[in-house]
């Protein structure tokens, strides 16, 4: 359940022919790697220095952010906040990028009236995201953390059972997986499962049902879906729209003995309905990978549950995210300082001023 924060823009072509005026000052404030990289020092002078480089994390604030970037052509952004002070402070600024698919974290409307092009990373971490959650559905399906806490523990038998019959799980070409959301990463997901032999089926009002059927998956209304999917899998983005998508009606329509598993945000479904059908044991087992504020709270029911996996939001954390997405903002930047035809805007609203003031 996916609407692009803003289309790609290819086929669109700049205005103003020529390149800006160089050499440009670009300062990147995330983690970058592979052949992009050479693209970006291509440009201008390219200032390295990633948010995940230290321990804790290194975010700035807007002022800090405001002092950071004066002189600075090109900001290059993954968790650091741009918001409207500082493109208001910076007019010397011009073009935004951000390493993720959903530009959230820059302020897009301000960004648009001060004509900043804002670059994204549509898909960057699609693959590595459909990695774990088959991960975690395979986790679920045989209980790989319980088991090998069993072993460490020395668990030979528990309950009056040896492994062998504590762990009969499911084969994944038995099931029948529904995905919430069918954007880059459901889709890659949908290629995966299919591939393994299991049963797809997907919800996605934005998503063109031919394009769901290409990833291997059936287009199905959420409810009737819901009522068939031994696995659900949550695949949309989080908005006001989606915020309790599964609420409590949509929790009970989920078959009995199903698993929930959740590689988007933690808030597209109601935590309440969840937590009682996972107590009960309505609902089997699920799996997360984010929570509110990143932290799951010390004492949280779902660290006592047996039946479920936890993970600290790690789905893009792979090598080949961080070449996906400095491929795609060196693309796109390219494409905006050569004045060829841009691609990765998530604001074509800001295109005309942009080239209005590479014309001055």
């Amino acid at each position: 359940m996916r609407r692009p924060p803003g289309p790609r823009l290819r086929g669109v072509r700049s205005t103003v022919p020529g390149k800006l005026p160089g050499p440009m000052r670009i300062l990147s404030l995330a983690a970058l790697r592979g052949p992009g990289l050479d693209d970006l020092r291509a440009l201008g002078e390219l200032e390295l220095d990633p948010w995940n480089n230290y321990v804790p994390i290194k975010l700035h604030s807007a002022d800090q952010l405001l002092e950071r970037t004066a002189g600075v052509d090109v900001l290059i952004v993954e968790a650091d906040h741009v918001p409207a002070a500082v493109i208001a402070g910076r007019p010397e600024l011009r073009i935004i990028a951000t390493c993720r698919a959903d530009p959230l974290n820059v302020d897009i409307d301000a960004a648009t009236a001060a004509g900043v092009p804002v670059v994204h990373a549509p898909g960057r971490n699609a693959e590595a995201v459909a990695d774990l959650t088959v991960g975690l559905i395979f986790n679920l399906m045989r209980g790989i953390v319980r088991a090998d806490d069993d072993v460490r523990a020395g668990r030979w038998i528990v309950d009056g059972k040896i492994a062998y019959q504590r762990f009969r799980g499911r084969e994944i070409r038995s099931l029948t997986v529904g995905l919430v959301g069918c954007g880059s990463v459901g889709r890659a997901t949908a290629r995966r499962l299919s591939a393994l032999g299991a049963r797809v089926l997907a919800h996605d009002p934005y998503a063109d049902p031919a394009t769901i059927r290409g990833a291997g998956a059936e287009p199905m209304e959420l409810a009737p879906m819901l009522a068939v999917s031994d696995v659900v899998s949550i695949h949309a983005l989080l908005r006001e729209g989606t915020r309790g998508l599964l609420g409590a009606a949509e929790v009970a329509a989920m078959k009995d003995g199903a698993f929930l598993v959740n590689t988007a945000r933690f808030e597209i479904v109601a935590e309440e309905p969840l937590m009682e059908a996972l107590g009960s044991g309505r609902i089997a087992g699920a799996a997360f990978d984010h929570f509110p504020n990143e932290f799951l709270p010390a004492g949280h029911p779902l660290t006592a549950m047996p039946n479920v996996v936890l993970t600290p939001h790690i789905g893009g954390t792979t090598e080949e995210t961080e070449v996906e997405q400095t491929d795609s903002v060196a693309a796109g930047i390219r494409s905006l300082v050569e004045g060829a035809e841009p691609v990765n805007v998530a604001n074509p609203e800001a295109l005309e001023a942009f080239a209005a003031r590479r014309a001055s």
